[in-house]
């Protein structure tokens, strides 16, 4: 059985619970991290992490290609994951080299003479692990990936606590990533069920007409995504970025269903596509549900989010409120965005993405350098969440010129909207009623949101009912009918 006949909606429970999972840990072991560290040092670790994103597209980008082709009929899986896995090889190397050449200016924001070894030994780790991860969601196990996270996330959180707690400072941040990535990667490439061989000529030229766009395309969506982080920790200050990093994972939830659909989604697409079978379905059925966890958390940032930020990083990250709002509308924005590039790219035509990515990168760039100059780093975030309504408004229009019986508002997305604002009158009708200045009272409203958003959205929407009980019944669970 391939991608294409899977039972997706199982698939993607089981990556939410593995997500949700992957979440708890890294949040919570970036709670001490954070407080042990410092918005400065912190800040350092996720400069150098943004860097090694930015320079991981073409390896990246090729492993997308990878996975383009393996999902599909008659390509041969093996030498599709040997191109892989050579990729990996090559980049490691010419990173080394190229850190090497540039270790002087890895110096000076590093505040490291080995920073050239910091920023390669981080590379290697993500580009092995991120590269491997990917060939596996192109498998019909695709749900499994978030869970392989969730594992490679305790063996990091561990590490990184005991090498900062012993006093490596950042050099312990990278120490732990690394050993965390190359440790689980060998067992991603496991559980592909490939054994890898190495690719003929023809595999990679058919690879390759697939990642000439998605890498240039990936490099530019990350320049995008990471740009906020490289323009505060070079033209404000690493502590800035610190504080927009915690504000940022704090959004992290809202893509938990999104994230996994859309690596589903993409090869479900590629694979039926190429067997001549319908997809309107699951499109459909992945923008109407993407969204279920990033409506209620941006009401809730918008009710809610001071005491949160505070209570959770202590005082010292209080400079992280304004962003958490405004990160968490972009997040909600992100999450139908995704959806639809994953059709973009299921359909073979990962050349539209590059160039909306593009022209979305060029405005966002200068937007964003021009408001942190005049209103302060939050003007960073807004030239963030105008460019995700303009990525996410051409996308839909692409989707539905390629595929016209798709809608873009179905029922459900707008009875989750009507949720979320009943959630975010109770809430804050909860804050003015509580004294909000210790955790057991901020969790309990935070419980409390959560609890009316789904209570309310179970009342009214008989689509939502259906999918929980469609999704439960395909795990095997014993569930009633709701007619």
């Amino acid at each position: 059985m391939g991608i294409g006949d899977a039972k997706f909606g199982v698939q993607v429970g089981i990556g939410v619970v593995g997500r949700a999972v992957a979440y708890v840990i890294a949040f919570f072991g970036s709670i001490l991290l954070a407080r042990v560290l410092g918005p400065n040092e912190y800040g350092v670790f996720y400069l150098m992490l943004s860097i090694v994103s930015f320079l991981d597209n073409p390896v990246t980008g090729w492993a997308e290609g990878c996975r383009k082709r393996f999902t599909e009929d008659g390509f041969p899986s093996d030498e599709a994951l040997g191109s892989a896995l050579l990729a990996i090889m090559v980049a490691s190397v010419a990173l080394t080299a190229f850190a090497w050449l540039f270790s002087p200016f890895i110096r000076s924001f590093t505040g490291s003479a080995d920073g050239w070894l910091l920023l390669a030994a981080l590379y290697v780790g993500v580009v092995t692990y991120q590269t491997s991860n990917e060939i596996l969601k192109g498998t019909e196990y695709f749900g499994t990936s978030p869970w392989v996270q969730s594992g490679r996330d305790m063996m990091r959180v561990i590490g990184q606590a005991a090498l900062v707690l012993a006093g490596f400072g950042v050099a312990g941040m990278v120490g732990g990533m690394v050993l965390a990535n190359l440790l689980i990667a060998p067992v991603v490439v496991y559980a592909v069920g490939v054994r890898p061989r190495f690719p003929s000529r023809d595999a990679v030229r058919t690879i390759w007409t697939y990642a000439r766009y998605s890498i240039p395309s990936g490099i530019v969506g990350t320049a995008q995504q990471r740009m906020d982080r490289i323009l505060l920790g070079f033209l404000a200050s690493t502590a800035v970025l610190g504080n927009y990093e915690v504000a940022l994972k704090l959004t992290l939830p809202a893509m938990f269903v999104a994230g996994i659909a859309q690596d589903g989604l993409m090869s479900r697409i590629s694979n039926r596509r190429s067997r001549d079978e319908s997809f309107a379905a699951d499109i459909q059925n992945n923008l109407a549900n993407a969204s279920v966890f990033g409506i209620p958390l941006f009401f809730g940032a918008l009710t809610l989010g001071g005491p949160v930020v505070v209570t959770l990083y202590s005082n010292q990250y209080s400079d992280a409120v304004p962003f958490f709002a405004g990160l968490a509308l972009f997040r909600l924005l992100r999450t139908q965005k995704s959806i639809l590039t994953g059709v973009l790219n299921g359909l073979n035509r990962p050349e539209l993405n590059f160039r909306i990515s593009l022209g979305v990168f060029s405005f966002n760039l200068i937007a964003g350098v021009a408001l942190l100059f005049a209103i302060g780093p939050i003007g960073v975030v807004i030239a963030t969440v105008v460019s995700e309504v303009f990525a996410y408004g051409v996308r839909g229009y692409m989707v539905r010129s390629l595929v016209p019986s798709v809608q873009l508002f179905p029922r459900l997305l707008i009875e989750q909207v009507l949720s979320g604002a009943v959630m975010a009158v109770i809430v804050y009708a909860a804050r003015l009623a509580l004294p909000l200045a210790t955790w057991p009272y901020v969790f309990a409203v935070v419980g409390l949101g959560g609890v009316t958003y789904f209570a309310v959205l179970t009342a009214i929407s008989h689509s939502f009912r259906a999918t929980v009980v469609a999704v439960a019944r395909d795990a095997g669970l014993p569930v009633p009918r709701f007619d």
